[in-house]
């Protein structure tokens, strides 16, 4: 336990962070943002910190939302923030989401919802709930260098999402993290009924202010396969903003790359199979899209070649 955030003590001083990360501040890889139930992103345990390969994953045993605090990783629903990770499918089986609401003057955003946890690895059962937000280093925050992806929620400097028990919950706010905050980040211990006042809503399917919200196949990012064969074609189709699911060309491309039919070299995947996710036709011939249809291509010239 650090000897300094405990008690009543929750002020290091002016003492620098040893371990701060590199800026620009907030870094990637731990943005989060809220727009409606297809478009948003919320931290979670990140597959990649070397702390919970060693002490959970390699072990045998899926972090909780507490044992991650401090070691985080944005995933999104649609547009993905810097650095960020998609939502696996199936992994939100349900999403509320509330936009432009007040709290004692102060504009804020929410989400909350239930989770499939075994799609992301992680333990729910219980009361295992811990909190995220962007409490800074020198108020023991222990996720100081996340923050709101600003593109999204121009104007939302604060966060506060807590998690458990199979659901979630999150707040993005214009400012403030004190009591009486829409923000507030002293609440951790009181769950997420507490932090939305009254509002938790864990129920399956999908509404934006009240209102059944429609999330399609179209909207909802998709995770390709990532194996040697598929690598090149994922990796571009998710570079930035990109997500399809126009999928039964795409999948039967991947389908006979994977099973080395001579159909491969000549599949042909013309620009309206590959709709882009939120951005106007124009931009469809993009260089990501280049990338993908090149890529494909390759492969296949290479696969015939061998």
């Amino acid at each position: 336990m650090d000897p300094v955030c405990s008690g009543d003590n929750w002020d290091r001083g002016d003492a620098p962070d040893p371990n701060a990360p590199q800026g620009p501040y907030p870094i990637s890889g731990e943005q989060v943002y809220i727009q409606d139930p297809s478009n948003y992103c919320i931290n979670l345990p990140n597959p990649d910190d070397q702390y919970l390969i060693d002490n959970y994953w390699s072990k045998g045993v899926n972090p909780s939302f507490v044992d991650a605090e401090g070691h985080v990783r944005s995933f999104c629903v649609g547009a993905l923030a810097p650095g960020a990770l998609p939502m696996p499918a199936g992994a939100v089986t349900g999403a509320h989401v509330l936009t432009n609401q007040d709290l004692n003057g102060k504009t804020y955003h929410q989400i909350t919802g239930s989770l499939n946890c075994d799609l992301l690895n992680m333990s729910c059962v219980g009361e295992n709930s811990g909190q995220y937000d962007s409490v800074p280093y020198r108020n023991c925050g222990k996720e100081p260098y996340s923050g709101v992806f600003q593109e999204k929620n121009p104007g939302f400097n604060d966060y506060v999402e807590i998690g458990g028990d199979f659901m979630f919950c999150m707040r993005t706010c214009v400012a403030g993290r004190i009591d009486g905050d829409p923000c507030s980040a002293k609440g951790d211990t009181l769950g997420c009924d507490v932090l939305t006042g009254g509002t938790m809503d864990t129920s399956e399917g999908f509404t934006l202010n009240g209102a059944p919200f429609e999330v399609s196949a179209n909207n909802v990012r998709r995770e390709f396969p990532m194996d040697a064969a598929t690598d090149l074609v994922a990796e571009a189709m998710m570079e930035k903003e990109l997500a399809t699911e126009t999928v039964d060309q795409v999948e039967a491309m991947f389908v006979m790359v994977g099973t080395g039919t001579a159909a491969a070299s000549t599949a042909s995947v013309s620009a309206a199979q590959f709709t882009v996710m939120q951005m106007p036709a124009s931009n469809l011939v993009s260089n990501a899209f280049q990338k993908v249809v090149l890529g494909a291509f390759s492969f296949g010239a290479l696969f015939c070649l061998l």
